[in-house]
């Protein structure tokens, strides 16, 4: 690999990079991977071609994580490096299982790259280590009219089409044909009318609820001060009755907003309950929890959503457990068997987390609503799976980015949970500790925000949704079809090479 490989990927890299939030300049998504397509082309190391180019993507999108004030700064730039060293394996394998096929036809490797990147985008989802963040698709968030095709397979659905965008692009100017031009204009066209035909189709349904997010903006370290407890949930507590044009039926606070454990402490619930019961709304807010469990030795700790009702005088029964713990922030994967990995000290949390997967209800008319928590907007199954079993009517997002600063992480964090709105076509309510607290409906569109590092309340009235998509219905039907077309694939390649 020359100097003049390295820096077209790295050009790359930096294109691809800027179709994400906070840049947001898209466009780039669709042609940004032609220097890539060029060198893997050319190369015959398709392992290390695809190493590098992921490892500056991955150093280049997830770099926020060095910024990590929750641990020492050496660590948090170790960690950094180790986990995009981690993530640019998936686009070696890519590479090198383009240049496998390549072995037997070129025009079939080229074919077939979009099913196999996109298969393991899905794939990436899954497990402990699952981290589906740096998904292609994601890019789009802010392009609302072709981010509508997301509502049919996921964001897997988006990914496919830009790398088919930047395939055929690729093809056509290294060989023009008029048939080529026509498959380009086919695949650009296809989303962007695909978005005017589904944003004039009414999805909501007639009921509504007044919503208010309370962004209360306390410091990272400042929070978890016992000292701080009461104030902080004082403030909190008065941002929720500030008087607007706008009562709101839901009020809803941050991930760990109540920086203690809710169920020990009877005087902090207490005010809970009384802000509930004086405003007439559902409270709904973050928190820790516990339980009890031999199997853990006493008990567990958990991240958890807590619910209180006008007309209860405590918090309800069905808690919410965060599902997705963050690796080596929340918890420490592995040390349930080896131990001394527990011993390490770098900043981590020990959570657990409970196998409750009911799907909390709000407000006198028992509403339905996805619970997510911080994390867990980043898994799109964890929010389908909420949308088809529970019957939710709105996604409810409570979450906490201070940690990581004014850098791109908060940015890329709030984008997401436009995609998770798109997908399930359910109207979304962000409330984030010091921002982007943020309102979306069922379209991808931002209907207010608040930024980074400012106190203050959001108030709006969304319409319960009735649409259920065929990314709601049908699952990862899109994402099992590519890994099954890449296998298939893989397989006839290897298969026609040894018979060669």
């Amino acid at each position: 690999m020359t100097w003049k490989d390295v820096l077209l990927l790295l050009a790359s890299v930096l294109l691809t990079g800027l179709a994400f939030a906070p840049m947001n300049q898209s466009y780039t998504a669709f042609f940004s991977l032609l220097p890539l397509f060029y060198v893997l082309e050319k190369n015959k190391n398709g392992f290390l071609t695809g190493l590098v180019w992921g490892l500056f993507y991955c150093v280049f999108s997830i770099h926020w994580l060095a910024f990590n004030s929750g641990t020492h700064a050496w660590l948090a730039t170790l960690s950094m490096f180790l986990a995009a060293g981690v993530l640019a394996l998936n686009y070696g394998v890519i590479g090198m299982l383009y240049k496998i096929i390549q072995r037997k036809n070129r025009s079939y490797a080229f074919l077939l790259l979009p099913f196999i990147w996109v298969a393991v985008e899905f794939l990436r989802s899954f497990g402990t280590l699952g981290f589906p963040w740096l998904a292609l698709g994601h890019s789009q968030a802010y392009n609302t009219l072709y981010i509508q095709q997301a509502d049919i397979g996921g964001v897997y659905t988006v990914s496919f089409m830009l790398l088919l965008t930047n395939i055929i692009l690729f093809r056509l100017l290294r060989s023009f044909s008029w048939k080529r031009f026509a498959a380009l204009g086919a695949v650009l066209l296809i989303p962007f009318l695909y978005g005017i035909l589904i944003l004039n189709v009414p999805m909501h349904a007639p009921e509504k609820l007044h919503f208010r997010v309370i962004q209360p903006n306390v410091g990272a370290k400042e929070k978890w001060e016992p000292a701080n407890r009461i104030p902080i949930i004082n403030k909190m507590d008065s941002l929720s009755r500030v008087e607007t044009e706008i009562r709101p039926d839901v009020i809803i606070w941050p991930e760990t907003a109540v920086p203690y454990y809710l169920r020990s402490s009877v005087y902090i619930s207490h005010i809970l309950t009384r802000c509930a019961a004086e405003t007439r709304s559902t409270l709904i807010t973050g928190s820790l929890d516990f339980f009890y469990t031999d199997t853990l030795g006493g008990y567990g700790s958990t991240n958890s959503i807590f619910v209180f009702e006008p007309h209860h005088a405590a918090f309800r029964a069905d808690i919410y457990d965060k599902i997705h713990l963050v690796p080596f922030g929340e918890y420490t994967p592995g040390g349930k068997w080896l131990k001394w990995l527990n011993n390490m000290q770098y900043g981590q949390s020990d959570f657990k987390t409970r196998k409750n997967r009911e799907v909390p209800r709000i407000t006198k008319d028992n509403i339905p609503v996805t619970p997510i928590i911080c994390y867990d907007s980043v898994f799109p199954h964890t929010v389908r799976r909420f949308a088809a079993e529970g019957k939710s009517k709105y996604n409810i997002l409570v979450t906490n980015d201070i940690w990581f600063g004014r850098s791109m992480g908060p940015h890329q964090h709030a984008a997401i949970a436009i995609v998770r709105a798109v997908e399930t076509r359910k109207p979304l309510a962000r409330s984030a500790n010091a921002g982007i607290s943020m309102f979306i409906d069922e379209k991808g569109r931002v209907l207010g925000s608040l930024p980074l590092y400012t106190t203050g309340i959001l108030d709006r009235t969304l319409y319960a949704a009735r649409y259920e998509p065929l990314y709601v219905r049908a699952g990862n039907w899109f994402g099992v079809t590519m890994v099954i077309i890449s296998l298939a694939g893989i397989i006839l390649s290897l298969w026609h090479i040894r018979k060669k």
